[in-house]
């Protein structure tokens, strides 16, 4: 991994000079007038000021001048009423993490806008950030070309089962809204054995949040996420990161529900250490499904494990973390980088998507 981004630093030395950057973020505080759920909040999306301000310092120690906005609206209005993205003679590029509201696919809002002003972006396309948020629609891809998933079922607000198919009572399955990311939605409860009672938690589930509610076979064991970088031709795994609950590597029921995310109550561990053998077949996998889903730039595929091995992918992330803590960074630093080391990643290798694109459209 680490070969990759100084090969690429030694072929974009002189990308510094052509960029101006623009931070695009949601910060707990600061962005205001958004609508929010009567359950968990989406501001468990939303950076810290503190998470913000050192993604800041950490693009201007690497020689950028960086242009803020903490609201996704203020940003679309000074690009329109503005000349500056385009007068300097640079290039301007998006850093967007921003996704306010509940609306599902709020996250393809500025990869859009981007795409249609000849802005450069970090985020996948606007389609393939709007799929990757649909966890249904995503696994449905990823069944078509035989990846390892686990059987799931849809549940509408209205009452409905997708085609009236359900699970089998005294099946272990877990309940996740279907649209949502950051376990917004999920508490422990959501892992049970299913029975016709548990139709009215799954009902009021979908009713409180407005979607559809996807219900899966639950996996006892291990939970990695997979780590990968795509900049159009290669596609590299930076690391398969173990998620670790009160210092146990072997999760069996436990899950990184709201209340855990938000208190920082897990850790993580070096999964290519830990299992070798599984590892190599859990890279091989991500990668693949990286590029059937058409992911870019930063993106982490997550399984579950039991214990003889057997794995399938439960999630998959077209716009993981880029925070200090979580486990993005932390497979960068177990390569031996640090976290402006994993920034300027992130911008050479949108710098080398954009270039690999033009040269395909000029060919």
């Amino acid at each position: 991994m680490l070969d990759y981004i100084k090969a690429l630093s030694e072929r974009l030395s002189s990308y510094r000079q052509m960029l101006n950057l623009y931070l695009v973020a949601n910060v707990r505080g600061m962005t205001q007038d958004f609508v929010d759920y009567a359950g968990t909040s989406v501001v468990s999306e939303f950076l810290t000021l503190n998470q913000y301000e050192l993604i800041i310092e950490s693009l201007r120690m690497l020689g950028f001048e960086v242009g803020s906005y903490f609201d996704e609206n203020e940003f679309i209005r000074d690009c329109i009423e503005s000349y500056s993205f385009r007068s300097t003679g640079k290039q301007a590029l998006v850093i967007n993490t921003a996704q306010k509201g509940t609306a599902i696919g709020r996250k393809s809002l500025i990869p859009a806008f981007c795409d249609l002003n000849g802005l450069w972006h970090t985020n996948s396309n606007a389609y393939v950030v709007s799929l990757t948020r649909n966890k249904f629609h995503c696994d449905s891809i990823l069944k078509a070309h035989s990846f390892p998933s686990p059987q799931n079922f849809i549940f509408f607000p209205s009452g409905e089962w997708l085609l009236d198919k359900k699970p089998l009572f005294g099946e272990k399955v877990i309940a996740k809204l279907n649209g949502e990311t950051s376990s917004i939605g999920l508490t422990k409860d959501n892992v049970f054995i299913f029975d016709e009672s548990k139709e009215d938690f799954i009902k009021t589930l979908s009713q409180s949040y407005g979607q559809p509610v996807i219900v899966q076979a639950f996996i006892e064991g291990y939970e990695v996420e997979v780590s990968v970088v795509n900049d159009g031709i290669a596609c590299e795994v930076v690391l398969p990161v173990g998620i670790s609950i009160n210092g146990s590597k072997k999760l069996d029921e436990a899950i990184l529900d709201y209340e855990a995310r938000k208190n920082l109550a897990f850790g993580f561990y070096n999964y290519r250490d830990y299992c070798p053998s599984t590892s190599f077949k859990l890279e091989e996998c991500a990668k693949q499904a990286i590029k059937v889903l058409g992911i870019e730039g930063f993106g982490r595929v997550d399984f579950r494990i039991d214990s003889s091995g057997n794995f399938s992918i439960t999630d998959v992330a077209a716009n993981p973390h880029l925070t200090k803590g979580m486990s993005f960074n932390y497979a960068f630093q177990e390569n031996g980088m640090n976290y402006n080391d994993m920034l300027e990643a992130l911008i050479l290798i949108t710098v080398a998507r954009y270039k690999n694109k033009s040269q395909k459209i000029s060919t």
